[in-house]
Order: structure tokens, then C-alpha cells, then sequence
């Protein structure tokens, strides 16, 4: 699989999984109860722990395959911080 396939598919599961964490976190808070939509809260729980551990491991995975646009992007903002100027041509 090329690299750029790769990039888009964790690129393409960060969105499901964190919604997922959101859900599920917002089930676990605002859900008291021992049911939450037909669902027992252990499994929910069970859904946010998987979730959480899977984002553990496509976070930096997509940070250290796209830590050259990101330092672009960090260059981009300093030099928008200088007036248009890197520190090196000050």
C-alpha cells in the first residue's frame, strides 16, 4: 500500500473514531442510568475504551507521518507572527 493510502485511510478513521468518543463519552456523563438507548452501560463503556485505545494509536501514527506539513504549517504561523518574516531573515 502506498504511503499516501495509508495517510488517507487514518486520516479517513480518525473521523468515526472520535465521534464514536464523543458519543460514548456523552452517554457515559449525561446517561445515568444502567440502559442508555437499548444498550447497557458496560458496553458503551467497553465502545469508549476501544475507541480511546484506538485514537491512542492513530493520533501520533498521523503526526509522524505528516510532521513535514505540519512543521510547514508551525513556519507558516511564525512567520505570520513576524509581520511575513521567519526569525532567519530578521
Amino acid at each position: 500500500m502506498k504511503l499516501s493510502a495509508v495517510k488517507a485511510v487514518l486520516s479517513t478513521l480518525l473521523i468515526p473514531v472520535f465521534l464514536v468518543l464523543v458519543l460514548s463519552g456523552a452517554l457515559l456523563y449525561f446517561g445515568k442510568t444502567g440502559v442508555v438507548w437499548g444498550m447497557p452501560r458496560y458496553m458503551i463503556r467497553n465502545a469508549h475504551t476501544v475507541a480511546a485505545v484506538l485514537m491512542c494509536v492513530i493520533v501520533p501514527t498521523h503526526f509522524i507521518l505528516n510532521h513535514r506539513i505540519y512543521r510547514a504549517e508551525l513556519r507558516a504561523l511564525q512567520a505570520k507572527d513576524n509581520g511575513g518574516r521567519s526569525e532567519d531573515k530578521q
